[in-house]
């Protein structure tokens, strides 16, 4: 199976600049359109997202079996029904997680295929899980830092609790936060070129979220993530976190502040523990997520659509 990928020119998102918006919206409608007809081309096509933003514009010219991959609650963004319409269009959605399936399912055949992680590039970090210097890690975009400021209150007992204990950040925004002394808190700006060597400093992983229906739609990359590297996890107990933790003990689900307490102090208080739910979490990966397992059951996924299966 030849893939050839058509990435957007000029980015499927409007730019800052209102006086820009104009310009790029025009080159990216004659891009998209260019795209579009380029599909004729060939005998499927896997479409990630609208071709511009919210929009639609295109998609539904695109007149071969299309596969419409969802990882999020786009849904809740859309404008006069774009994804909506995409997905009745489409010949199959696959979704990255059951809530998301529940709601395609209404417009289109779907199919549940979780997130995959590189395994063969985030892998653990030498020498064993870092217990010389203990970190409490996050990582996600600054958009997401909202997350972890709901459990700041918690982090900040944890601080005092563990006085060599250290908080770092990999994002590319710096977060503001109000209850952490400065001096405990360590940021690298995110870049793909160090984002494993920063990954593998963490002790602990942290994902917490929300419980709305954007969270709902996410696929746990962040926490998978960790997973494939040993180190433990806590997290909150919302969407497909929740559903990879039933899979094996590599950490917690933490609802409370005093949840995310004692679940992080057990994890830095115990090296055995921590090791030994890194250790699950990886097999877990190696078992379910690893890109390995996933490659396979996509590329038969979208030979039953070729052949009109779904």
């Amino acid at each position: 199976m030849d893939v050839y990928e058509s990435a957007a020119r000029f980015g499927a998102y409007a730019p800052n600049s209102r006086i820009i918006r104009p310009f790029w919206l025009t080159a990216t409608l004659v891009d998209s359109l260019a795209r579009v007809i380029k599909t004729a081309q060939y005998d499927l096509c896997f479409l990630q997202r609208n071709l511009i933003a919210t929009l639609n514009s295109f998609e539904l010219l695109i007149d071969i079996p299309l596969v419409f991959d969802v990882d999020d609650s786009i849904f809740l963004t859309q404008r006069a029904n774009s994804v909506d319409k995409i997905a009745k269009h489409a010949s199959l959605v696959i979704c990255g997680n059951k809530f998301l399936a529940e709601y395609f399912g209404q417009l289109s055949p779907v199919v549940v295929l979780p997130t995959a992680v590189d395994t063969d590039k985030f892998m653990p970090r030498e020498g064993g899980l870092n217990f010389e210097r203990k970190i409490i890690g996050w990582t996600g975009s600054s958009a997401t830092i909202k997350y972890l400021y709901t459990i700041e209150p918690a982090l900040s007992v944890l601080l005092k609790r563990f006085p060599d204990v250290i908080v770092k950040i990999i994002s590319d925004r710096k977060p503001e936060f109000k209850e952490l002394p400065v001096e405990r808190v360590i940021f690298e700006a995110w870049n793909p070129e160090t984002e494993v060597i920063s990954l593998q400093d963490f002790t602990v992983g942290l994902m917490p979220l929300h419980d709305d229906l954007w969270a709902r739609g996410k696929c746990s990359l962040k926490m998978l993530t960790y997973m494939a590297m040993r180190i433990p996890v806590v997290v909150s107990p919302v969407g497909m976190n929740v559903d990879v933790l039933k899979n094996g003990a590599c950490g917690y689900l933490a609802y409370t502040v005093d949840d995310w307490v004692d679940a992080i102090s057990s994890l830095l208080s115990s090296q055995s523990l921590s090791e030994n739910m890194g250790a699950i979490g990886q097999m877990v990966i190696k078992s379910y997520y690893a890109k390995n397992i996933i490659s396979p059951q996509l590329a038969e996924i979208l030979r039953g659509v070729l052949k009109g299966i779904h």
